[in-house]
């Protein structure tokens, strides 16, 4: 019983962190019941291990052997390709030294292998589709599959698609894409995962026939799920942890040991907050649940130009007003959504408008709200969905967002203006808002004059349907984190299905341990008329699933009621998340005791020093 009980340790226990954890969560013995409940699945591991020599049972003890997951990305075409991530994984001959061994001509093309410059790749020409080169391999059902690729055309640019063929359920799944040209090698990162056992095909498509299309380091890498949390745990212990030290000492400089301390945090440094209507007002029931958990709020329309201005000439702030001053009230931060939107369901006095006109009216209305919330917002979604909605740049000429990203950071220097785009996360299959796409739309906008310095948010919307592509969400943030932009997704919600609380948490996750991601607005928090897609909340003002996934995470994510006691050096050492926190220190022998406010934010160092004296 003993070995087994220690056996469930080692599982269990990888860092001293974590015992830590446990021990501090559970206690003494509800630790050992914990270990003793856990022993059921011991048993049926130690069955597979010892009686059916299964090892691959076993996977979370020997990941030891496999490469963790690598997150390095480019947004720059390069004049070599990279090596292949993972020594190419799953695929055969990933770097071409073999030839063309092991890939297949796809459709009406022929293929061979070449070099240049010491560089071996596969070459696709005489295309009369979009196909080019195809490999097989066979996938399994809950296992994670990270890709990447390099490609380049010989002429021109386009867009290649890298996807994948699932024989058991014949469906074709987009697993990543890129912007390719001629004269530099553009690097495909995504992945998948797949609900059946199958046979399946990798292919490389762009439409652009005239072109030779070029392949090289390839890569499929698979993991298990647990081997993708064990990721997770530790970039949030790296990146979003960092060692407090308490040293404590009287009035003469003297070390003080034995100094109970206790450590309390206020504030996350992350940002999670939630969308809301106006229903906010109307319900002190609701009120206190969202303040009580938010440290960020979003408006769900009531900043839109159709909500304050549906008829030309007549606004009302009436409503936003109130609910600002209610977040204000309570030292909730809110962002503004949005500024301006060429969506279909603008006002049709705004969509009638000719270009004149229509630029007068979008910078007056820019005035309009930008003046009058100056200073009171941390950040603006200053044209909102630019890349589906292209509104103003059809109307008004292709440099028309970066002169109203310009007229914006002058109105309110203070917020961060965002780029706000949905399906650049959630759907992979959106050619119109490929990561590639939104990299080169924040390009354009930078490189207008006087907008080079401008900090342009990333905001990913992500509004994910039932089936969310995690490894292709992990591959996103890699490569929009090299713009080195603050990342934010700002309307996270999944669609109603089964597994909606189950993928929001998914979501949540991913993105807290992505070290890019700096903040998300989840969407929404309640509506007494209706909740089409989620909603915290339910009718009756009680958390739904996704409600309680959200308290769940704010509890595991917040260093709370940590105590302990300095050591003959007079010091108290504890990692803890970033945040604004709160330190007492009392000393058992004279009854002095002090209280003190730090933030212990990320600032790239090993540890912060915070002195008192008692």
């Amino acid at each position: 019983m003993i070995a087994l009980l220690l056996l469930a340790l080692h599982i269990l226990i990888k860092t001293r962190e974590e015992e830590s954890f446990y021990m501090t969560t559970l206690g003494n013995n509800g630790f050992i019941l914990f270990c003793s409940l856990f022993l059921a699945g011991t048993f049926r591991i130690l069955y597979e291990v010892v009686i059916n020599n299964n090892f691959t049972s076993l996977g979370y003890l020997v990941h030891g052997a496999t490469k963790p997951y690598d997150h390095s990305a480019t947004i720059e075409c390069h004049k070599q390709p990279f090596d292949p991530q993972y020594g190419g994984g799953l695929i055969a001959n990933p770097g071409f030294d073999k030839g063309t061994e092991a890939w297949k001509m796809d459709g009406h093309v022929k293929i061979e292998a070449r070099e240049s410059g010491g560089n071996k790749f596969i070459v696709a020409y005489n295309r009369t589709t979009p196909y080019s080169v195809s490999q097989s391999f066979h996938l399994k059902k809950g296992l994670y599959y990270a890709f990447s690729a390099w490609v380049q055309l010989s002429e021109g640019s386009d867009t290649v698609v890298a996807m994948i063929y699932n024989s058991a359920q014949k469906t074709v799944i987009t697993v990543g894409s890129v912007i390719a040209k001629s004269g530099c090698w553009s690097m495909i990162k995504g992945g998948l995962t797949v609900d059946h056992n199958a046979h399946s095909e990798l292919h490389f498509q762009s439409n652009n026939t005239k072109s030779e299309l070029r392949v090289d380091s390839v890569s499929l890498k698979e993991f298990t799920k647990y081997e993708w949390q064990e990721n997770r745990f530790k970039n949030i212990e790296k990146v979003r942890k960092r060692t407090l030290r308490v040293n404590v000492s009287n009035k003469n400089g003297k070390k003080i040991g034995g100094a109970k301390i206790k450590i309390q945090q206020r504030k996350l440094q992350f940002v999670i907050g939630c969308a809301t209507p106006s229903s906010i007002l109307m319900s002190e029931s609701y009120q206190k649940w969202f303040v009580s958990r938010f440290t960020t709020a979003v408006f769900d329309n009531e900043m839109k130009w159709y909500y304050v201005e549906g008829l030309q000439g007549h606004e009302n702030y009436s409503t936003p007003d109130a609910m600002l001053k209610f977040f204000e009230d309570h030292g909730i931060d809110v962002r503004g959504h949005t500024v301006l939107w060429g969506a279909d369901n603008i006002q049709r006095w705004v969509k009638d408008l000719p270009p004149r006109q229509l630029l007068s009216e979008s910078v007056r209305r820019m005035g309009s709200i930008m003046s009058r919330y100056a200073g009171k917002l941390v950040a603006w979604d200053v044209v909102n969905e630019n890349l589906h909605h292209p509104l103003f740049e059809e109307r008004l000429g292709k440099n028309a967002s970066a002169i109203f990203y310009k007229i914006a950071s002058s109105l309110d220097s203070k917020a961060t203006m965002f780029l706000n785009e949905f399906n650049t996360l959630e759907h992979p299959g959106d050619m119109v808002s490929i990561p590639s796409k939104y990299v080169e739309k924040l390009q354009e906008i930078k490189s207008f004059p006087g907008n080079e310095e401008l900090v342009i948010g990333i905001g990913l919307q992500g509004h994910f349907d039932s089936h969310p592509n995690i490894p292709y969400v992990r591959a996103v943030f890699d490569l929009l984190g090299e713009t080195k932009m603050p990342i934010w997704l700002t309307e996270l919600n999944v669609m109603p299905c089964s597994n909606q609380a189950y993928y929001l948490e998914e979501i949540m996750r991913e993105a807290f341990a992505h070290p890019a991601v700096k903040g998300m607005m989840i969407w929404i928090g309640w509506k007494p008329d209706r909740c089409n897609e989620m909603c915290l909340l339910n009718y009756e003002l009680q958390n739904s699933p996704s409600g309680e996934v959200v308290d769940k995470l704010f509890a595991e994510w917040k260093t709370t009621n940590l105590t302990g006691v300095t050591d003959k050096e007079g010091s108290f050492e504890v990692k803890v998340f970033h945040g604004d926190y709160e330190i007492t220190v009392y000393n058992p022998n004279s009854g002095a005791n002090v209280t003190k406010r730090v933030q212990v934010y990320d600032d790239k160092s090993e540890t912060l020093h915070v002195s008192i004296i008692l």
